[in-house]
């Protein structure tokens, strides 16, 4: 489990940007080589992109480089850091929790109108869908983080020392 958690993002991030290089490569080639295009590359490609781009939400919050703005938490005297950054990140976890619900509603939508890609024919709520996952996982990976600094008083390093 432990190595699920930690490759899980990056491994659907490189798979997604290695596939979204070949497919517009190949339809590069295909379209000044062959004069022609391959319908199905675009298509597949901005899939791949939207997935890569969702999954990079969650993976920035688990490597705490997602961006944040620190003004106050580093005028703040060191004991008060630590609730402060917890209450900054239930901001944050209600955020991915509005985000995940409204991607439910949204993805839900496109199935229930029948929505379709054009060359795939997959319904769009496959493409929706990356908005569930990336705010579900950023709703866990936030809850790691109030945990970390609730419970083990474990910051940011940033906001660890005075500056």
């Amino acid at each position: 489990m432990r190595y699920l958690e930690k490759w899980f993002e990056p491994a659907v991030i490189v798979a997604a940007f290695t596939l979204v290089i070949l497919l517009v490569f190949a339809d590069v080639i295909a379209r000044f080589a062959f004069s022609t295009s391959i319908a199905v590359a675009n298509e597949l490609a901005r899939f791949c992109f939207v997935y890569m781009i969702y999954f990079g939400v969650s993976y920035a919050i688990r490597e705490k480089r997602h961006m944040r703005v620190t003004v106050l938490l580093d005028a703040m005297p060191q004991v008060w850091r630590r609730w402060t950054f917890v209450v900054a990140e239930l901001a944050f976890l209600a955020y991915s929790l509005t985000v995940c619900w409204l991607g439910v509603t949204i993805t839900q939508q496109a199935v229930e109108r029948g929505k379709i890609l054009s060359s795939t024919e997959w319904s769009s709520g496959v493409l929706y869908a990356a908005i569930i996952f990336s705010g579900g996982l950023s709703s866990l990976r936030l809850l790691h983080s109030i945990w970390r600094a609730a419970v083990k008083n474990d910051l940011p390093l940033a906001l660890q020392t005075d500056i």
